[in-house]
């Protein structure tokens, strides 16, 4: 019964820890448009911008790797205390920003190097407490992601529209509730069991053993491919679609843009997210790749919405197209995460959401950076209609591993 109620217990710390993790990042974001106002003297241009985004997804792409083999080596509580005091320190930094160069120190480096640790020792906490409610758990904890998203960005809009300045108290306010939480969780999560933490098992883990792991299952490797194109239209989308309301729609403010932006793509995605997560743990057991065809499914359906966002002709439309990109990403969301660990075993998936992740935050980093570009060079709506085409490339990544590899690659547990 303990060991029944902590798994919830636990889920609710690192759901938080999530919470403040995506909530900080979205911040950006929802000020964009206020900020660009602001550095405009120093001749800022919607590329220069959307470099900071890159610098972001490069650096936790890159670091994320190491931070999931430094969760399974040195203890994931550990990890995810620090990582969310360095987070919220570079959160808190990015309020005294005065141009790309510090916004990029800050946000773009050290709020990233924070950011990494979060989610490969999470998830394997999660893998490790919870089993049979398995989906389930990382459907809840999923949610962390819509909902920080959500109410960051209307809590940073409402501030970045209130005049010169006053976005940057966002960042200093979560930036300060972050290092409480990382305070939280050290006296409020369990210390791992020795043999876990350390000793044996931690001299058996060592980084070619888990590149091996990851390397020896194809399945794994274009599942995270595909993640790849995933984080693409992920992280463009989420960066720009806030500056692309308040300049293609009359009369659409920061504050309205930064929470309509993200509400309906993200409201629908936790809803979509968490039923199919329970249509999956229903049917999973005797279909066993149901996880890994309802992520290809899910990169197919986002196509079409994806299109109609980019060319929707009032701010109503936009807004219907971007609901239902939410329930098809969510789609998605649901299936991902589990289509993994289906095929890497429980020794290795901290390692292994860390390697995958940064394969994935590497493709993707560069879309803000290329977004924005198209922005300067051709439209925006341009640049958001192309992210149909990554998805589509996504789901056909996923085809050999449906048809060839993945009863060879399954693992159980």
């Amino acid at each position: 019964m303990k060991r029944l109620d902590y798994k919830w217990r636990l889920l609710a710390f690192l759901f938080v820890a999530f919470f403040l993790e995506l909530g900080s990042r979205q911040l950006y974001s929802a000020a964009l448009p206020q900020i660009r106002l602001e550095f405009l003297k120093y001749g800022v241009t919607n590329a220069q911008l959307g470099a900071v985004g890159t610098v972001f997804g490069a650096v936790f792409g890159l670091a994320l790797m190491a931070s999931g083999l430094a969760a399974d080596l040195l203890g994931r509580k550990r990890v995810l205390v620090a990582g969310t005091i360095l987070f919220s320190v570079g959160i808190f930094g990015s309020g005294f920003a005065k141009g790309i160069g510090e916004m990029m120190l800050f946000y773009g480096i050290m709020n990233a190097l924070g950011q990494c640790c979060i989610a490969p020792a999470s998830y394997a906490l999660i893998s490790k407490y919870h089993v049979e409610t398995r989906s389930t758990a990382m459907a809840i904890f999923q949610g962390a992601v819509y909902s920080g998203i959500i109410l960051s960005s209307l809590f940073g809009g409402i501030l970045a529209e209130q005049g010169e300045g006053v976005w940057r108290w966002a960042f200093w306010i979560m930036g300060a509730g972050g290092v409480a939480w990382a305070v939280a969780m050290q006296f409020g999560l369990r210390p791992e069991p020795v043999a876990e933490a350390s000793g044996a098992e931690k001299d058996e883990a060592s980084v070619k053993e888990a590149f091996f792991a990851l390397l020896k299952k194809p399945t794994a490797v274009l599942i995270a491919v595909a993640f790849g194109f995933f984080m693409y239209g992920n992280l463009g989308l989420r960066l720009w679609m806030p500056m692309f309301m308040t300049h293609s729609f009359e009369g659409v403010g920061t504050a309205k843009a930064a929470l309509h932006g993200v509400l309906w793509l993200n409201l629908f995605a936790l809803a979509s997210c968490i039923l199919t997560a329970k249509a999956i743990d229903k049917f999973g057991v005797k279909r066993p790749r149901i996880r890994l065809e309802v992520s290809a499914l899910g990169f197919l359906l986002c196509i079409a919405p994806v299109v109609w966002v980019a060319k929707a002709g009032s701010f109503g439309s936009c807004c219907v197209a971007l609901s239902v990109l939410g329930l098809t990403v969510g789609v998605y969301d649901a299936a991902h995460y589990p289509a993994m660990f289906d095929c890497i075993a429980p020794r290795y998936r901290s390692a292994a959401t860390g390697i995958t992740g940064c394969m994935a935050f590497l493709m993707g980093s560069l879309a803000p950076l290329v977004l924005g570009w198209m922005s300067d060079c051709m439209s925006m709506r341009t640049g958001i209609a192309s992210l149909g085409a990554f998805y589509l490339v996504g789901a056909i990544v996923l085809l050999p591993a449906m048809i060839w590899f993945f009863e060879r690659d399954r693992v159980e547990g």
